[in-house]
């Protein structure tokens, strides 16, 4: 009771340069019985003329994404620091690999490049909804130093299809002034009904960390290091597979693996009470501007269904991702 479908979203791609494409389309009902789609995101197969020079994962690719399911946005996402020339992962990226997403990009067939960008929601896959999508590519050549050839570029909709126990929803990112060697209080407000399970703080400028500490007030006693909370995440002394993919994988290379990325940090908060806000000591080391960013999960019922199915089903379960193996 699980596959992965590839919608069409009926868009080329016209430019090399940064360019925001529109589209909507009905996403398909499950074919097996699975109850939900449990992440979906943008693929995109790129033909860049000549072998690219590949720096960075999809993330890198995407300045802004906005997704909404019928007249509910799922996410609305403006990169703060707009910087695809390097060897790091893209906020986006950061995101979506936490909260056990999809964000790659592999260099196969020489000049040919598979990038994908995708989030786990949990949907309802029993019926159809009207998907709204706003994209924005950044420019391809500061990317991996290639132009695309538009003509044979396709860009679609992926969609995974299984049982989700938690639906999951990505703020709009909200913007806080800091001061260099001072401490400011921070509010992100919560949504009704829905949990808080951590909060993503994203530098202006990338690649660059611009706060030393955070304390959560809603209970916390000290303030911790941004390296404690990165130690806290896991990323730096789990297994492997907590690593963030960096990209610059050939089709039967090796990604680059790092445990940490500068310019952002996942404030973990183990679920906030439903509703409730988090009050946050910032501390910074340079004045910069600083954007955070919620994640909210709830819990939703499994469907039902008889058709015939796979006898192996795989969860997804956003908070069980962050907080342990």
């Amino acid at each position: 009771m699980a596959y992965v479908d590839l919608v069409s979203s009926g868009v080329t791609l016209v430019s090399d340069t940064a360019t925001t494409y529109n589209f909507a389309y009905d996403s398909p009902v499950s074919a097996d019985g699975s109850p939900h789609i449990t992440m979906l995101g943008l693929q995109l197969d790129l033909d860049m003329g000549a072998a690219p020079a590949i720096t960075g994962t999809a993330s890198q690719l995407i300045d802004s994404i906005r997704i909404k399911v019928g007249s509910n946005e799922i996410i609305n996402y403006d990169n703060p620091a707009i910087d695809n020339d390097g060897a790091f992962v893209g906020n986006l990226g950061v995101i979506a690999q936490t909260v056990g997403g999809v964000d790659t990009a592999v260099v196969y067939d020489t000049k040919f490049v598979l990038a994908e960008l995708s989030l786990p929601f949990g949907l309802d896959a029993t019926r159809s909804h009207r998907i709204n999508v706003q994209v924005k590519l950044a420019k391809a050549t500061s990317w991996n130093d290639k132009a695309i050839t538009v003509a044979s570029s396709e860009m679609n909709m992926i969609h995974y299809y299984g049982t989700s126990t938690e639906a999951t929803l990505y703020g709009s990112r909200q913007d806080f002034t800091l001061t260099s060697g001072s401490t400011r209080t921070i509010t992100v407000y919560g949504k009704q009904g829905w949990q808080m399970l951590g909060v993503f703080a994203m530098n202006e400028t990338a690649n660059t960390d611009s706060i030393s500490k955070v304390r959560v007030n809603n209970g916390a006693f000290r303030e911790l290091k941004i390296q404690q909370w990165r130690n806290i995440n896991g990323n730096s002394w789990r297994s492997p597979l907590r690593y963030i993919n960096s990209g610059g994988a050939s089709e039967i290379g090796s990604p680059q693996w790092v445990v940490a990325q500068k310019g952002n940090l996942f404030i973990d908060l183990m679920r906030l009470t439903a509703g409730a806000p988090i009050d946050m000591s910032v501390t910074a080391t340079a004045s910069k501007t600083y954007s955070f960013a919620p994640v909210w999960v709830a819990p939703i019922g499994k469907g039902t269904g008889q058709a015939p199915k796979q006898t192996k089903s795989v969860k997804q379960n956003t908070t069980e991702f962050v907080v342990s193996e």
